[in-house]
């Protein structure tokens, strides 16, 4: 996918996630994501991967980061590189969700999560582009205090460019913007939009070394309520810890 193609995708994709808020009431939040992403080598062509992430956030139409606990996530992964344009992975995990006091969520839940995923990738010198594709199995406490098994659809088309050095050794800085977009299958628990949620991030990363390296950037995340026909708008700002080679041949 060339750089024109991709950037006519992600315009399609705002423009439908506008169109499909008018005549609709949209709530705002701000948010802090935080994540700690381990990976290490089994094998040339196998990769382990386990990622923790935390997040807080605020009451609706409030400028508050960290008022409330909002999700907690751990999640093992396991990849497979088919060739180094080619990923297959696969994880399960725990996401565990906060009550937010004057918010649409006036509960807390778990959330069993797990999913296949293949990810493309092309590299264009300083440039680096991939689709990434995922199906999820769900299985979500609802309000009766039983779980629901509901799929989700993801697509994500990533963009990144160094800015600094001709590869992602110590001390090189890079540029990174993405888009995704969740399809909901529908259930009772998740409703039965179709649409899901958009997610478009902007940001940096930074090479502490050759096998660690820090991202925070924008996220602004568009969702559709469960259960009205309303969305959230939040505004978020992330901040990612990575450490890879942990394990295997070097």
């Amino acid at each position: 996918m060339n750089r024109r193609n991709l950037y006519a995708a992600l315009c399609f994709l705002f423009f439908t996630c506008t169109a499909a808020a008018q005549n609709k009431h949209v709530n705002t939040t701000s948010q802090l994501w935080s994540e700690i992403d381990l990976a290490g080598k089994l094998s040339n062509k196998f990769k382990w991967q386990c990622d923790f992430q935390y997040s807080r956030q605020s009451p609706y139409e409030k400028a508050s980061l960290v008022k409330y606990n909002e999700q907690l996530t751990i999640r093992p992964w396991l990849h497979y590189y088919v060739k180094p344009s080619l990923k297959l992975s696969a994880f399960t995990g725990l996401w565990y969700n906060y009550f937010i006091g004057g918010n649409v969520q006036q509960r807390q839940y778990p959330e069993y999560r797990t999913a296949l995923q293949v990810q493309l990738y092309r590299n264009l010198k300083r440039n680096s582009l991939s689709v990434r594709l995922r199906t999820e199995l769900r299985e979500i406490k609802n309000r009766q205090q039983y779980f629901e098994t509901v799929f989700r659809e993801r697509t994500m088309f990533k963009f990144q460019r160094l800015l600094t050095h001709s590869a992602y050794d110590k001390n090189s800085l890079y540029f990174i913007a993405q888009d995704e977009l969740f399809l909901n299958d529908g259930s009772a628990v998740t409703g039965y939009n179709f649409f899901d949620q958009n997610r478009i991030f902007v940001g940096l990363g930074y090479n502490i070394s050759n096998n660690i390296a820090v991202e925070t950037g924008y996220f602004n995340q568009f969702v559709h309520h469960a259960y009205d026909p309303n969305f959230d708008a939040n505004n978020i700002v992330q901040a990612s810890l990575i450490v890879d080679n942990l394990t295997g041949p070097k």
